[in-house]
């Protein structure tokens, strides 16, 4: 059986979908062609989180927004590199089963 479709593999999919197409005037493109230009899109949506969990008190919603920023960033940055969703499921899992220490 097939492992369920997460909304980040769905956006997985549609990021390799323009990949493939590569629509004229396409942002998600330009991410996924330029990793600079994704490197600090992911490095700003990130600081935009960190400011966002360091409100008191925290805004639930705006933090869910900026998360959702900072992971559609990554997804995109990792499917440019040819990473996938999977892998990195499968790094975190390998994790939980102390694998990984011997890596740190």
């Amino acid at each position: 059986m097939a492992p369920a479709a997460t909304p980040l593999h769905d956006l997985e999919a549609v990021l390799a979908d323009r990949l493939a197409v590569r629509p004229a005037d396409s942002y998600s493109l330009t991410l996924l062609t330029d990793p600079e230009r994704a490197q600090r899109k992911i490095m700003e949506e990130a600081f935009e989180l960190c400011l966002e969990l360091g409100r008191e008190p925290v805004d639930v919603e705006r933090a869910a927004s900026e998360a959702a920023d900072v992971l559609f960033h990554i997804v995109a940055g990792l499917v440019g590199a040819g990473v996938t969703v999977d892998a990195v499921l499968s790094e975190l899992s390998a994790r939980r089963g102390g694998r990984t220490a011997e890596r740190r």
